[in-house]
């Protein structure tokens, strides 16, 4: 397996225009404009926004083609013939919503902290450039998947506003943002000890443990969707696009993940499997033992091809987790199982701890 010691790439032609543009990724990766990093990434990130939801949203009715959009999606296969909300408690007015600061950017719309009967909870809305049939199905997803989820390292699902044009989620709120805010942005990652490290990625194993339970493989697995409370503990989150899994691999032509933590079947468009998401968490091993971004300063058109085309992976860093991040870069039948992922990092603590 090439590592990415001394890496350097020339541009290559085999990447096609359409994955160029699928997969953009900018250089600073909480930029306001942008999509594809999910978050909440920090409490404090966007707690000066130069314009509120009100005045974003202001004079925002819902069109006659927007609520067709949105009954053709409800009646589409994407649910399996089942309701969006089988608990009509899930429903929510967003009346009921006291919307406050922003402090995210998800794959659709926008996060914002807010109060829910009284609770700090965090609301992803839809903008209205956001209300696209395409979105609209991954917010319909993303409830589907998520309401099935009940585990202590998932994300809380409370409920959503399904009434065009005040499409939201509702979820707990994790007063430390994302993992990725902590490694990289918080200026506090050099005080995150080995034993807290290694807590943190059981917590994440635990909960990926739990959704492939539910025959689902995340497809974007990465620091930014793994929250943390005010107590460390991390859950996941943002199952947009997620998908349930079938008994052979599946293969799925619409757009997953982002790039640095991609594993090399999705960025190839075959057939996956869970274990997608396995190549995943041996990215966050890697940012963990590190406290480094995954491929900076390597533009992202150079990391697909390298990582799908040429098997170059990132430098295995020395000690007893560097052989499990190297076991969940193996080819997918090769890389382990969350149990067993489980079990090594209980044995790693009694060497690092």
């Amino acid at each position: 397996m090439p590592q990415a010691a001394n890496f350097q790439l020339k541009s290559h032609d085999g990447i096609s225009g359409e994955r160029i543009a699928r997969y953009s990724f900018p250089k600073n990766h909480f930029s306001s404009n942008q999509k594809t990093v999910s978050l909440p990434s920090s409490p404090h990130e966007f707690s000066r926004s130069q314009h509120s939801l009100e005045s974003r949203t202001s004079g925002f009715a819902p069109t006659e083609d927007m609520v067709a959009t949105w009954n053709k999606v409800l009646g589409s296969s994407t649910l399996q013939n089942r309701p969006l909300l089988p608990f009509n408690e899930w429903n929510i007015d967003f009346s009921e919503l006291t919307v406050g600061t922003r402090v995210g950017i998800g794959f659709f719309g926008e996060v914002f902290r807010g109060i829910w009967n009284g609770t700090d909870v965090a609301i992803k809305i839809f903008l209205e450039q956001d209300l696209t049939a395409e979105n609209m199905e991954d917010f319909c997803n993303e409830i589907s998947l998520l309401s099935r989820l009940r585990h202590p390292n998932v994300i809380l699902f409370l409920g959503a506003c399904t009434k065009p044009p005040h499409l939201s989620m509702v979820t707990e709120y994790m007063e430390m943002g994302s993992l990725y805010y902590l490694i990289h942005m918080s200026g506090q990652s050099k005080k995150i000890s080995w034993r807290r490290r290694l807590k943190m990625l059981r917590d994440i194993c635990r909960g990926l443990m739990c959704i492939h339970r539910m025959t689902i493989a995340h497809r974007d697995l990465k620091s930014a969707n793994c929250l943390v409370n005010k107590h460390w503990t991390v859950k996941i989150c943002d199952l947009g696009l997620s998908r349930v899994m079938t008994q052979v691999p599946m293969r799925d032509s619409s757009s997953a993940g982002t790039p640095e933590w991609m594993a090399p079947e999705l960025i190839r468009n075959e057939p996956f499997t869970e274990k997608c998401d396995v190549f995943s968490l041996g990215v966050i091993m890697w940012e963990l033992c590190t406290l480094r971004r995954p491929w900076e300063g390597v533009p992202p058109m150079q990391v697909i091809y390298a990582v799908a085309h040429e098997g170059v992976r990132l430098e295995i860093p020395e000690g007893p987790l560097g052989k499990l991040i190297s076991d969940c870069w193996a080819e997918p039948e090769e890389r382990p199982s969350c149990e067993e992922i489980l079990t090594r990092l209980n044995e790693c603590e009694y060497t690092l701890c």
